[in-house]
């Protein structure tokens, strides 16, 4: 839950054929989560999905303070599927998963403290088919 104006928005959602199968489809959803100079809440992103996640993408700000930036994605039973540990900044994260979707997700992004400065994003990448 936020505790103070930290957001979370879907900045783009993309589905594309794929060339080789007619049938297959690849799907990127990009979140950004904005934190302000003192917001230390995490923020959460429902999105629907029906597929198979292949990536997740953490991009981590050049904070001004030393803190840590985190994603988890939770089923639509609310139950961790994929979680990528505390972060450090200034730093992009590639993780491969393999893990079946159907419905409704959450995307929590947090954060270890206060970013300090004027703030910063994160974003995540989901990819997948």
């Amino acid at each position: 839950m936020a505790t103070g104006d930290e957001t979370i928005v879907e900045t783009s959602n993309t589905i594309a054929s794929i060339r080789r199968k007619k049938d297959d489809n690849v799907w990127e959803i990009t979140a950004t989560a904005t934190h302000d100079a003192d917001d230390t809440g995490d923020v959460t992103l429902s999105v629907p999905i029906n597929g198979i996640l292949q990536k997740v993408i953490l991009v981590v700000p050049n904070f001004t303070n030393a803190i840590t930036g985190q994603v988890q994605i939770n089923d639509n039973a609310d139950v961790t599927i994929f979680d990528s540990g505390e972060q450090a900044k200034n730093a992009t994260y590639t993780f491969n998963v393999s893990e079946p979707l159907s419905g409704t997700i959450d995307i929590v992004v947090g954060v270890s403290g206060a970013a300090g400065g004027t703030g910063g994003s994160i974003v995540v990448y989901l990819r997948g088919v």
